[in-house]
């Protein structure tokens, strides 16, 4: 293994910008099956029923959202521990006839996609078993086919909201150049790249997973980024073992508090 690449790799949790607290603390709740584990003021913390924190929301009703052919956060990908989890979603999104947004099968996971109350992208998605994730030619495949929703179906239960052992398993960015791109994430802080797509599609990941940071340029080359206190991602928390976070001190990539922000302006905190 080269030693420059990351040797391990965690998302802990996505901090977001909201309009409302309330109409985010339901959705999230209700719709989506998070547990509340703090609210207060402007403020809430959101996980599992074990007390591990995924998700920070802060609400600033003065907040406006991106515009829509901005750089900045496509989706945050919600990773449930296996198919029947997500079938057990996906039959509670149609009983409460939320609408989503697109579903699709990519080979090595299922996923279900959908938008908060301000229009923040999110994927709840299942991972294959590793044996199934590439192809005949050993490449991961680039796909996007139509979930099979009722063969999914076939093994849902009762939804008692996302369980113990959910985590978050990827975010998805428009960023302004997959050069700039390619530079930092794998030159600098050591991912791999996993599924290339010329100047359009980068996705990289650490330990051997299909993607931990997809990257595209859809909203073009070039793509004005997202201010500061927009509604959307205010920062990510990840954690990496300790030789990887000295490594990324010595060469300056993170500050002595482990913070970093990419070209694109998405802030990263890592500890170890």
């Amino acid at each position: 293994m080269n030693l420059d690449n990351l040797q391990s790799f965690q998302w802990q949790d996505v901090e977001l910008t909201v309009s409302n607290l309330a109409r985010s603390l339901d959705f999230y709740q209700h719709i989506l099956g998070f547990t509340i584990l703090e609210s207060k003021g402007n403020t809430a913390v959101l996980g599992t029923p074990d007390n591990t924190v995924l998700l920070r929301l802060y609400a600033d009703s003065k907040a406006v959202k991106p515009l829509k052919n901005m750089a900045g956060l496509y989706h945050f990908a919600i990773l449930v521990p296996d198919r029947r989890t997500l079938a057990s979603f996906l039959q509670h999104i149609g009983e409460k006839r939320y609408p989503i947004v697109g579903a699709s099968d990519h080979g090595f996971s299922e996923a279900i996609y959908l938008e908060d109350p301000d229009g923040i992208g999110i994927e709840v998605y299942a991972d294959r078993d590793r044996s199934e994730w590439k192809g005949m030619d050993g490449e991961l495949p680039v796909a996007a086919n139509p979930l099979k929703i009722e063969n999914l179906l076939q093994s849902a239960e009762k939804w008692c909201g996302f369980p113990e052992g959910t985590t978050i398993g990827h975010l998805h960015f428009h960023v302004s150049s997959i050069p700039k791109a390619r530079q930092f994430y794998v030159e600098q802080l050591g991912f791999s790249p996993t599924i290339t797509l010329g100047t359009q599609v980068l996705f990289v990941a650490a330990e051997g997973y299909h993607h931990h940071i997809g990257l595209n340029t859809w909203h073009g080359e070039g793509a004005a980024l997202p201010e500061a206190g927009m509604i959307g991602l205010r920062s990510v928390t990840a954690e990496v073992r300790q030789n990887d976070f000295d490594r990324l001190l010595r060469q300056e990539t993170i500050g002595t508090d482990g913070s970093v922000t990419d070209p694109f302006g998405v802030i990263y905190r890592f500890h170890s």
